[in-house]
């Protein structure tokens, strides 16, 4: 229970409204995805009800938040504050930087974790897309398909990629590696041009509750300098995995701070 309220902590952080005045550097972008099957909470942040039954299959963001120190409380969804203390309290310091996404999910074997990942967000060649799949689901390795051709083999839980290709509507396939017929996930999913589409698989397969909940990172695309002439299918080079825990954030480049949580013994 206190590992899932941890993840929950850390996880509110990206609901906070940011500061209009807060200049650009002193921002980052994050998304928060919620990939843990039967967890409501509710989430208080600096004494105010600031997230409300956040259920598994949410995502929040890009949110650009100002850096700050926050108090949190957590209690069970529809719980009373005033009826008895939280179930966990503490403080959560988030620095500037780059993008990342802080998700609650499933390892293999049904085990919730934390993790935490930092995102590309470097510009983007015109008339091209990023597309970056993440596995955070319970079920094993699997193979990512687009217009039937591989585009990442063998992913194992808690890994994920990116490649940039052509703009364009890509059939997606997700599929247990090296077994085309067993096909978790199959629809067309268009990725806009100068746009990073982040694809997160989530919650159990054999339970029923596998998803795959998406956001993207726009705005990074380049001024074209020529005309493009682009490549068919999906042949990009394709970026190293990327699977972080909390204690390596402040190595990734997310600015001169690290998230830091502080139970509150009562």
């Amino acid at each position: 229970m206190r590992k899932l309220m941890l993840l929950m902590v850390v996880m509110v952080v990206a609901i906070l409204p940011a500061t209009a005045a807060m200049a650009q550097s002193d921002e980052g972008q994050v998304i928060v995805v919620h990939g843990v099957p039967d967890l409501d909470v509710d989430v208080y942040v600096n004494g105010e009800l600031t997230l409300e039954g956040f259920q598994f299959g949410d995502v929040a963001g890009p949110l650009d938040l100002p850096a700050g120190t926050y108090e949190i409380e957590i209690y069970g969804a529809g719980s009373d504050p005033a009826a008895g203390d939280p179930a966990l309290a503490g403080s959560a310091d988030l620095p500037a930087g780059a993008a990342a996404t802080i998700a609650a999910y499933l390892q293999e074997g049904g085990s919730p974790t934390l993790g935490v990942f930092v995102e590309d967000n470097s510009s983007i060649a015109a008339g091209n897309a990023r597309v970056t799949a993440r596995h955070l689901a319970n079920f094993g390795a699997v193979d990512v398909l687009a217009n039937d051709s591989a585009v990442f083999s063998g992913v194992t839980n808690g890994e994920g990629g990116d490649a940039d290709v052509p703009a364009d509507t890509y059939n997606i396939k997700i599929t247990a590696a090296g077994d085309a017929a067993t096909v978790a996930f199959d629809a067309d999913v268009p990725l806009a041009e100068g746009s990073n589409t982040i694809a997160y698989a989530i919650g159990d397969v054999a339970a029923g509750n596998f998803q795959v909940v998406s956001s993207a990172l726009t705005g990074l695309g380049e001024s074209p300098s020529g005309v493009p002439t682009g490549t068919a299918g999906l042949n990009a080079e394709q970026s190293p995995w990327i699977a972080v825990t909390l204690a390596g954030l402040a190595t990734l480049a997310l600015g001169a701070g690290a998230v830091a949580l502080v139970r509150n013994e009562r």
